[in-house]
């Protein structure tokens, strides 16, 4: 084998360390986007930079302060919306989980949710409500509260209002004092910027023949710096680019580390968006026979594999497979072969392999997941959180996966096919996210998941609450 965890921790120190905090469409994401596109020239790839737009965090800020017990932390979520700078002042409101039995029927309250802002059915509903602002409080002990961002569909749909994470601690304390009056102040951003996937590409000998995406993203969460979450994963996309760099493969394999995937998938949306709009224009010029036809480029991606959460030492290994019972026997019987061990599924990974499944392209994601994922989506995801001794397992499954079944095989194994089981659970997951569009590179807008969008996701936040309040 060839895979050097050395090399690939050396990757992770670069992003998460030198680089840093690289929250999608910021100045440190395009920094390290760029070092990674120097490295992949480095190892003679043809290499390539892919913009597309996105609403980026900025530096949001928060405070929450609670009579009796001063400043709490906390943290705002991003994209929602600001105070006025004095405040929002008034008594809090538990509303247990946010589910519409336990909304209060006067608005201008100011909520306590357990948990998440959920479903779009649920966020619509506490929108209904007209919160003066809405307080989370986090559903693990023992973290401080996570770093999050309303999606701009959700936004879009539904609007916004003031909204703060806090510790699940803290909630119990002012819960059980009794301590209800608080006072709120927030400032966040709904400014656009760039973001780029950065696609390296190893040329089939056969111009027809198949393209398989290695991939994984290189953004962390704004103000986390995404050491397992996922500067592993890019790292080990990374080190197989050096792997490959100098093979001949008849098949196509494009190393692609994707930007903004912490903002809603966004980079691998527009990804496979480029591939739609291209295929829609070539494909309707195509005449018959059939055999005559050369496949257009989306239909030539015929395998993606997505590396994302990676580097913990006690873990277990996790593969969803959205694709042909050839390609699960083909994960299932490696691992038998060779580890290490899986827990083998066909739920939709919520990562960069979900919108190449909702496109008809075979997903196989690996992913390490345990107890120290507590710390994922917070300032506590840190370079020493990832360990060689996790990395190399799963860097050498990829190297010889890679080998045996995309450089080497004579005829590509696995049929374009996603089951109707997993092709359901990608709908429902894409309904349940609401992803609508992302804009393409030009500034028009793109179309994302045609199951995700609905006639109002377009709609302005004061229509769209006057069409839900109509309801």
């Amino acid at each position: 084998m060839n895979f050097s965890a050395r090399f690939a921790q050396a990757h992770i120190r670069l992003l998460a360390e030198t680089v840093g905090i690289r929250a999608g469409g910021s100045a440190a994401e395009r920094r390290a986007g760029g070092l990674i596109a120097r490295y992949f020239r480095s190892l003679g790839l043809a290499t390539r930079v892919q913009p597309f737009r996105v609403q980026t965090p900025g530096s949001p800020f928060s405070e929450v302060r609670v009579e009796g017990l001063g400043v709490i932390p906390s943290r705002p979520v991003a994209a929602t919306a600001s105070t006025p700078a004095a405040g929002i002042s008034g008594n809090l409101v538990f509303v247990e989980t946010g589910e519409d039995v336990h909304l209060p029927a006067v608005p201008g309250k100011i909520l306590l949710v357990y948990g998440e802002l959920g479903t779009p059915e649920k966020y619509e509903a506490l929108m209904r409500a007209r919160p003066a602002a809405i307080v989370l409080a986090e559903n693990i002990r023992f973290i401080e509260p996570r770093l999050t961002k309303l999606s701009n569909e959700r936004f879009d749909a539904f609007g916004a209002v003031p909204t703060v994470r806090i510790r699940f601690e803290d909630a119990a304390r002012l819960l059980r004092a009794g301590k209800t009056r608080i006072r709120i102040r927030t400032r966040v951003s709904h400014a656009w910027a760039a973001s780029h996937n950065i696609i390296a590409e190893l040329p089939g000998t056969d111009p027809d023949a198949a393209i398989v995406v290695v991939g994984g993203h290189y953004d962390s969460v704004w103000g986390g710096y995404g050491a397992q979450d996922n500067a592993a994963g890019a790292a080990v996309v990374m080190e197989l680019a050096r792997i490959f760099a100098r093979r001949t493969s008849r098949r196509t394999v494009r190393f692609v580390t994707f930007g903004s995937e912490e903002l809603g998938l966004r980079g691998s949306t527009a990804y496979v968006e480029a591939l739609k709009e291209a295929h829609g224009a070539e494909a309707p010029r195509r005449r018959p026979p059939a055999w005559k036809l050369r496949p257009t480029e989306l239909e030539r991606h015929r395998l993606m594999l997505n590396v994302d959460l990676q580097g913990l030492l006690l873990g277990e290994n996790y593969c969803p497979i959205g694709g042909p019972p050839e390609l699960s026997s083909a994960c299932r019987l490696l691992s038998s072969e060779r580890g290490p061990a899986f827990r083998f599924d066909d739920d939709c990974y919520s990562s960069d392999n979900a919108p190449f499944a909702h496109a008809g392209i075979p997903t196989a994601a690996f992913g390490r997941l345990g107890v120290e994922l507590m710390w994922a989506h917070t300032p506590a995801d840190t370079l020493d959180r990832c360990h060689e001794e996790s990395l190399q397992p799963i860097g050498e499954y990829l190297e010889t996966f890679l080998s045996r079944w995309v450089i080497d095989a004579k005829a590509f194994p696995f049929p374009r096919v996603i089951p109707e089981e997993h092709r359901k659970k990608v709908e429902a997951y894409f309904r349940g996210r609401m992803f609508g569009y992302v804009e393409s590179p030009a500034g028009g807008n793109g179309t994302g998941p045609a199951s995700s969008r609905t006639s109002r996701s377009r709609r302005s936040p004061s229509a769209a609450r006057r069409g839900a309040s109509g309801r």
